[in-house]
C-alpha cells in the first residue's frame, strides 16, 4: 500500500468511502516530493490542481504590499487545500507555501471535477464540511476583530495543542509550539510582540507550562474554548 492510499481514509469527504472510490482517486492523483518554503501556487492565480497533504506541513497565507504575512490555514496530513477555490471556480485565496518538508498528491481539476461528479454519496460530506470551513471563518473573524492580540495567541496555542498535541496520563497536552514568527503570522502580529506576550501567558495561566519550545496545557483548558466573544 502506498503512503497515499494509507492516508486517503482519513481524507474528510472519504472517510465513509468503499475501498474501490478510495482507489479510483489514488489513480488519477500525482505524488512528489516538495522542499521546504516551496511555493505551489500565488493569491489569485487560477485553479489548475487540489492537493492531499501526505506527509509535512503546508500552510495558506496572505501576504500585504508591505510583505507582512498573515496565515489563513496550515494544512497537515490528509488535509486538503485547492478544494474551496476549485469548487466556485474561482482564484486561489491565499499563496500556498510548503512548511516541511512534504509528499503531496496532485490532483488536476480536470480530472477531480469529472471524478467527483460522478461520486453523488461524496456530496454529503463535502458540504458539511465546507459549512464547517465557513464556521471557523466567521470565528477567525470575530477573534480578530473583537479579541486582544494575547487572546488571540492563547486561542492559537490552544488550537495547536488540540490539532498536534499528544495526550499524556497526567491529563495533559504536550506540544512543540511553532517560531514566534510562525505564531506572529497566523495571529496577524509582529514576532517581537509575540515575544512579549508569551512571556507574559506563561506568567498569566497556571496550566501553561513550558520548556524551551515544548508546551504542556491541562486537557480541560484545551477542550473549553478560552473565551467567548
Amino acid at each position: 500500500m502506498s503512503e497515499l492510499e494509507a492516508i486517503l481514509p482519513n481524507v474528510f469527504f472519504l472517510r465513509e468511502a468503499s475501498e474501490a472510490v478510495r482507489q479510483q482517486l489514488a489513480r488519477i492523483a500525482i505524488c512528489h516530493e516538495y522542499p521546504r518554503g516551496n511555493i505551489l501556487y500565488y493569491h489569485g492565480e487560477p485553479v489548475e490542481s487540489i492537493y492531499i497533504v501526505v506527509a509535512g506541513q503546508v500552510k495558506i497565507e496572505l501576504i500585504s504590499g508591505e510583505g507582512r504575512e498573515v496565515t489563513l490555514a496550515v494544512v497537515r496530513p490528509a488535509g486538503v487545500f485547492g478544494l474551496v477555490a476549485a469548487l466556485a471556480q474561482s482564484p486561489h485565496i491565499g499563496t500556498a507555501v510548503t512548511v516541511t518538508e512534504c509528499h503531496l498528491a496532485k490532483l488536476s481539476r480536470g480530472a477531480f471535477m469529472p471524478w467527483l461528479a460522478g461520486h453523488h454519496e461524496l456530496h454529503q460530506p463535502l458540504a458539511a464540511e465546507l459549512a464547517h470551513l465557513l464556521r471557523d471563518a466567521y470565528e477567525k473573524i470575530g477573534e480578530q476583530a473583537l479579541l486582544s492580540v494575547k487572546r488571540r495567541l492563547l486561542a492559537t496555542l490552544l488550537e495547536i495543542a488540540r490539532t498536534e498535541g499528544r495526550r499524556e496520563k497526567e491529563g495533559e497536552v504536550v506540544f512543540v509550539r511553532p517560531t514566534h514568527q510562525e505564531l506572529a503570522e497566523r495571529v496577524g502580529t509582529t514576532r517581537v510582540v509575540v515575544s512579549r506576550l508569551l512571556k507574559e501567558l506563561i506568567q498569566e495561566e497556571e496550566d501553561l507550562k513550558v520548556q524551551g519550545r515544548v508546551f504542556r496545557v491541562s486537557l480541560r483548558t484545551v477542550t473549553e474554548p478560552p473565551e467567548e466573544f
